[in-house]
């Protein structure tokens, strides 16, 4: 069907459309439309095509018939005449081919008048009016659009081609009216048919047929998905009347499907439309699976045009599985393996249609469906395979033979399109049947085709299962190698999904095939698996127990190793201690579950000890600290891996399971469904079956295949001659461990004649730790809490032996960091440490110094390392000293005056006694100090006494950028060994100091010889003196500013001024008006330096502001530091650099003035302010 197309008529000048057919044809189809139909479809873009026949009368269809494929649909009128040759025959034609039309009710019709550029000089020559006028007045007058102009149709000028746009645009939606036309009129017919389908005589094929025709007419249109929707209904019609015949509600229609079925010839997909079989259909004489054939092979079909390849094996598991179905609910009677038969070549027949139309050969998808094609397909040939006893080990009998001779009988002829093999499916069936040999060759195929696919797609669990029945077949034709491999994969899958009772039965096929094989170590490791097993009977595990034994006797000259896990379960580790000190004693209790059948004796039974990897020793210490957080926690729990060939790691209840374990059991529920006594539907489900049934060995798994390996076990625990009884038992082990560290339990080995069980223990919950106490040394000062620097002091050496012991006297070397030195008593170099026991301590005098360094630093540490001859090793030590003192500076100014203070605090409790204090000016000869204070004087200094030093500082010089001064002193201590008076150092730094400028204001009443009085205006007068002997550029600018408190002075004019010095002076008048009465201080004068350019990002150290407190008379000149950036709040203080501490003495900084209130009535609230 999908070469069919819509057949248009044409009638008029038969020359004319011959030589426009093709153009006519392939123009149409080239653009599609917008196909909008009715009921609320969504639209459709279509690409019409049409077969344009010539015009016949009897061709032309009544009302009634209900035809939509082989109907004309539009017929066209051709004409190139001119305007006489119309009027004399022309005209009499169309309306005689109209008239026909009129007769049959068909209103789907157009016009089509040729012109040429001859035509049109004759119409210009002879008439007003053209052809295609008249034709209009004569014929379209009412529907206008029936008649179109086709100009010049061979040339290929613009006009040309826009006279074919308009005519093919004009001809597809006149065709599409037609289709709609008769589409409602087909649907509604179909519509009311389907609606009776409940009446009496009412025949579904009939109905089948019809909307078929609307599927062969959407197909035609290419709208294949639209014409699979009427197919799937008419699908969903049929299950529904074999459902409703299921559950008692019988149809006449129906009775005939219920004849004995005598062929079962599969679908056959090589060709679109049978029209053989669709005949059957029609005449209501077709089967059951005739007709379930014929309409898979409709869907299938236009599933390939479509190329959903993928959808059509998806789409045959569901064919095939519900015709079996519905001949079980029609009762239809069929021989023994018909119906097996059909299936298969149904099976085959697919998967050759589908390889052939798929052309990603790669695809998941496709790969994913097919797979349980393949599948079915192996399944029904072992199913006829046993049927006609073809299966290994059985011959078939005369009655056999009979069944094979009808099956063939009824498969059909061979298809003529061959697979790519050569074969056709019912060829494959027919050699498969004739003979064992042959069953064998193709059973195997399927069996290795459908394991492949399966693998590709990642399902393998249908693989193994597929796998299971291949090891069964191979047994069956003694090749137990082969099968070997095929069990070994289920039984891994079995256990992977904790199918424990699936893996254990299939151990038991296993044993036998290894048993053929005559492989010992093998054999024995499975014997001893199904002996442990719980799932299996107890009659197998004593019998496999036996054969255990004899293969135990058998093996000699080595040994074997296998997991325990199957055999033997760790139910509990016991420590009697987690901490245990070198060389002392080292209990473990064990309690196990022997799952042996019977008491058996172990040779030896050994735990295995190994030394912590530095995470695992990590990992420990961390449990460690939150059990005594959580000294309740509850120990972890854990879980039992039965898999004694398999599974790593076993049950443990202070083990910590690595992922969820499944269990060997499914709770489901059965759901059944009837309806009048006859069963409608059965299922079976389970709540937790996404959890249950996930994939885990496609992608990845915790258990692991690899082979376990006997580890070292020079380290251990060990039992000799063990009986274990089956059930639970008790060991008890002792050991002692000479090395320190963290150690846990690697391995448990279970050794019996040559066999060795091995048991994998976890690091968790199975450490301990070994303590080695290493010797420590601590030095303490014997008289005083802390050690002094600058004194030699006596100390004690303590060391404390750990778990190590000194069986003769060893000397001790030290190395320490410089200026820190450390002897015996007497000074000697020479420290003896005594014998010593393991956990004792011994004390050692010593003699301690550490010389005073130049910089200030109130806490030295010096590291000492204290070496042992004996033990070969050297041991660090951290000891702190402590400054013996704190000095302090400061430098005053009065005037021109300097005064140097030096304060020394004591840093501890020991008294130390200075004298003979001296200060230097080296490098300074013009500067002279003069100690204020007693020279002569010895006073004590700690910390709670200090000592002050005064030196009046003279200088000879007018200029003096920096000035070093050195001080030096006697001091001695009681504490000090050696009695001796030492010498120390302080050196200190000041810059500029020297007083460049005296600064004087005052403030006094306007009118002379009155008081101030609040509110009143006063005078300010701000005095400048520059000091003889210092020199000052000529024109270097200065700036004042003046800063008062807005509540105490009012400030009138302007607070701030630069100026340049006359003489080394500068005189300035500044009104102020006080606000409070009492005595006020006066308003704060600073001077300044001022820079016509200042560099904002330029830091100048040395220029600093002069606090609220530093130029008082004896003022301290070493105050805090700002920068200029710091001050810039305008542009004008921008400009100004601050002098350095003590080159300006404001001499008026303290003074107060007494303000008095003004004259009131009333009373006022007076504050003095001191």
């Amino acid at each position: 069907m999908n070469e069919a197309k819509p057949i248009v008529t044409c009638h008029g000048n038969k020359m004319l459309f011959s030589s426009l057919n093709q153009l006519v044809s392939q123009g149409l189809p080239k653009e599609s439309c917008e196909w909008r139909r009715s009921y609320g479809r969504p639209p459709r873009a279509v690409n019409l095509d049409a077969s344009f026949v010539p015009y016949d009368a009897d061709i032309l269809p009544d009302e009634e018939e209900k035809t939509l494929v082989s109907r004309p649909y539009f017929h066209i009128y051709w004409t190139d005449c001119d305007l006489d040759t119309y009027k004399q025959s022309v005209r009499d034609d169309i309306n005689e081919w109209l008239g026909a039309l009129r007769t049959r009710n068909i209103p789907d019709w157009l016009i089509v008048v040729v012109t040429n550029e001859e035509s049109k000089v004759k119409a210009k020559l002879l008439a007003r009016t053209s052809v295609i006028d008249k034709v209009k007045s004569d014929f379209c007058s009412k529907y206008p659009e029936r008649c179109i102009t086709l100009i010049e149709p061979n040339k290929l000028d613009s006009k040309s081609s826009e006279s074919w746009s308009q005519l093919f645009q004009r001809l597809r939606s006149l065709l599409l009216q037609a289709f709609n036309r008769h589409l409602n009129k087909y649907e509604e017919n179909m519509r009311s048919r389907r609606e009776k389908r409940n009446e009496p005589g009412w025949n579904y094929f009939s109905y089948f047929i019809c909307q078929e025709e609307l599927a062969f007419m959407l197909e035609m249109l290419g709208l294949k998905e639209d014409a699979l929707i009427q197919y799937d209904e008419l699908d969903a019609t049929f299950d529904q009347f074999i459902e409703n015949f299921a559950n008692g509600d019988t149809v006449k229609w129906l009775t005939h499907l219920m004849k004995p079925c005598t062929c079962w010839a599969g679908v056959s997909l090589s060709k679109a439309l049978d029209l053989e079989l669709r005949e059957e259909v029609k005449q209501n004489n077709a089967s059951l699976l005739e007709f379930r054939n014929y309409l898979f092979s409709r869907q299938a079909a236009l599933l390939f045009q479509m190329g959903r390849t993928w959808e059509v094996a998806m789409r045959a598991m569901d064919y095939l599985y519900n015709t079996v179905v519905e001949m079980k609910a029609l009762e239809v009677e069929a021989p023994n393996g018909a119906v097996g038969c059909w299936g298969f070549l149904s099976c085959l027949e697919v998967l050759r249609a589908c390889n052939d139309n798929n052309t990603t050969q790669l695809d998941e998808k496709f790969a994913l469906y097919t797979a349980n094609l393949w599948d079915f397909a192996h399944k029904k040939l072992r199913e006829l395979g046993q049927m006609c006893s073809l299966m290994p080990g059985m011959s078939p009998s005369s009655q056999q033979l009979g069944l094979v001779v009808d099956l063939v009988a009824g498969m059909g002829l061979s298809m003529q399109n061959l697979s790519h093999s050569g074969q056709t499916p019912v060829d494959k069936l027919r050699a498969s049947l004739s003979s064992t040999e042959s069953f064998k060759k193709h059973y195997l195929e399927l069996c290795e085709q459908a394991m492949g696919t399966y693998k590709y797609i990642g399902r393998f669990r249908s693989a193994r299962m597929i796998g299971l029945e291949l090891a069964d077949f191979y047994m069956k034709i003694k090749d137990p190698t082969r099968a070997e491999n095929f069990l070994l994969d289920s039984i891994k899958m079995y256990q992977q999904e904790s199918w424990h009772h699936l893996a254990d039965g299939t151990m038991l096929q296993l044993a036998e095939c290894q048993k053929l094989l005559e492989e010992p170590d093998r054999y024995l490791k499975t014997s001893c698996h199904i002996a442990c097993s719980p799932n299996l009977s107890l009659n197998d595990r004593h019998r496999y127990f036996q054969e255990l034994m004899l293969t135990l006797q058998k093996i000699t000259g080595h040994r074997t190793e296998m997991r325990a896990s199957q055999a033997i379960y760790l139910e509990e580790l016991r420590f009697s201690s987690l901490s245990v000190n070198l060389n002392d004693d080292l209990a473990l209790v064990v309690v196990l579950t022997s799952n042996f059948p019977e008491s058996i004796t172990f040779d030896k039974i050994q735990v295995n000890i190994k030394k912590c990897s530095v995470s695992e020793a990590l990992e420990f210490v961390d449990k460690q600290q939150q059990q005594h957080h959580h000294p309740q926690q509850k120990q972890a729990s854990h879980r039992r891996q039965p898999s004694g060939t398999h599974i790593l790691v076993d049950k443990m209840l202070n083990f910590q399971p690595v992922t969820k374990t499944l269990p060997s059991k499914l709770d489901f529920h059965t759901v059944v469904e009837r309806s009048k006594g006859r069963l409608v539907s059965c299922s079976i489900g389970c709540d937790s079956a996404h959890q249950l049934l996930k994939r885990l060995d496609s992608a990845g798994s915790n258990h692991s295949t690899a082979e376990v390996h006997k580890e070292d076990y020079s380290i251990s625990f060990s039992l000799a001659s063990v009986t274990l009884s089956p059930g639970a038992n008790t060991l008890s082990f002792t050991t002692q461990i000479h090395e320190k560290g963290i150690f846990h339990l690697s391995q448990m080995c279970f050794s019996v004649q040559s066999l060795d069980l091995l048991k994998p223990i976890s690091a968790e919950g199975s450490s301990f730790k070994v303590n080695s106490l290493s010797p420590e040394f601590s030095l303490k000062p014997k008289q005083s809490d802390i050690f002094i620097a600058g004194i030699k002091q006596e100390g004690i050496l303590m060391c404390t032996s750990g778990s190590y012991s000194l069986k003769v006297p060893s000397p001790l070397t030290f190395s320490a960091t410089p200026h820190f030195t450390i002897t015996g008593n007497g000074g000697s170099t020479d420290v003896i440490l005594g014998a010593m026991e393991a956990g004792s301590s011994q004390d050692i005098p010593v003699q301690v110094y550490m010389s005073l360094k130049n910089n200030l630093v109130h806490h030295l540490q010096s590291k000492v390392n204290v070496g042992v001859t004996e033990w070969d090793r050297s041991y660090s030590k951290q000891t702190d000293f402590v400054h013996p003192f704190n000095p302090t500076h400061r430098m005053f100014t009065n005037r021109k005056d300097k005064y140097f203070q030096l304060v020394i605090h004591g840093s501890t409790s020991v008294d130390l006694c200075l004298s003979n204090p001296v200060l230097e000016a080296p490098g300074c000869p013009d500067v002279h100090l003069i100690l204020i204070n007693r020279a002569e004087q010895i006073l004590p200094v700690n910390e709670n006494q200090s000592l002050t030093l005064l030196w009046h500082v003279v200088i000879n010089t007018p200029e003096i950028s920096v000035l070093d001064l050195t001080f030096s002193c006697d001091y001695s201590c009681d504490l000090d060994v050696d009695h001796l008076t030492r010498r120390y150092e302080y050196i200190s730094r000041i810059s500029d100091f020297q007083t460049q400028f005296v600064l004087i204001y005052n403030i006094s009443s306007i009118e002379e010889d009155k008081c101030c009085t609040t509110g009143e205006t006063a005078v300010m007068d701000i005095k400048i003196k520059q000091v003889n002997e210092m020199s000052l550029n000529e024109g270097v600018k200065l700036a004042y500013s003046v800063h008062a408190n807005g509540t105490v002075w009012a400030l009138g004019g302007k607070s701030s001024g630069v100026f340049t010095l006359k003489d080394g002076k500068y005189n300035t008048v500044l009104d102020v008006v006080p606000m409070q009465p009492g005595f006020l201080h006066f308003p704060l004068v600073t001077l300044h330096r001022y820079v016509d350019q200042q560099d904002d990002h330029v830091t100048v150290d040395h220029v600093t502001i002069v606090d609220s407190d530093t130029n008082i008379p004896l003022a301290s000149s070493e105050k805090p530091k700002r920068t200029v950036s710091q001050l810039s709040t305008s542009s004008f203080m921008s400009h100004l650099a601050d002098f350095g501490p003590g080159q300006v003495y404001n001499e008026s900084r303290s003074k107060q003035i007494h303000v008095y209130p003004c004259h009131t009535t009333s009373d006022i609230d007076i504050s003095i302010i001191q």
